[in-house]
């Protein structure tokens, strides 16, 4: 094969890749486009990541304790994101009953309460004894 035209099919073959490569984001952010825009659940557990990330930063939590909210965190947002995804394609086969689609529906919303009650018990550990000490401090409590 000519060079010059092994040069110009794998400069295909890559731009192809990285097209390919970049359609694949394109769909991940649509996704939380979609969650944004369709989800209370979703928004209410961004704004509180937020905010967590906010206390984060007052109360100067070190890398370790910070490594463990961030997690806490992004758990939760993405078992809110698979609970979509198994909702969503439960609707699309049945608006009926079956048992089935209520298991499935019921156990995705059921790891979404369990990641959260995993970020409500890292919280309590991370900013508990910091709220405490902020508030003796004052003299609130």
């Amino acid at each position: 094969m000519d060079k010059d035209l092994q040069k110009k099919v794998e400069g295909e073959i890559t731009s192809n890749k990285l097209f390919r490569l970049m359609k694949k984001f394109g769909y991940a952010f649509n996704g939380l486009r979609l969650a944004v825009a369709n989800h209370t659940s979703f928004i209410t557990h961004t704004i509180i990541g937020f905010i967590t990330c906010f206390l984060a930063i007052f109360f100067k939590i070190n890398s370790t304790e910070l490594m463990f909210v961030l997690s806490a965190i992004f758990f939760v947002l993405v078992s809110e994101l698979i609970n979509t995804a198994i909702e969503e394609s439960i609707n699309i086969y049945t608006k009926e009953f079956h048992r089935g689609a209520m298991i499935s529906k019921d156990s995705a919303a059921a790891a979404v309460l369990l990641a959260t009650f995993y970020a409500i018990l890292i919280g309590m550990v991370v900013f508990g004894p910091k709220i405490y000490a902020l508030l003796k401090f004052h003299q609130i409590i």
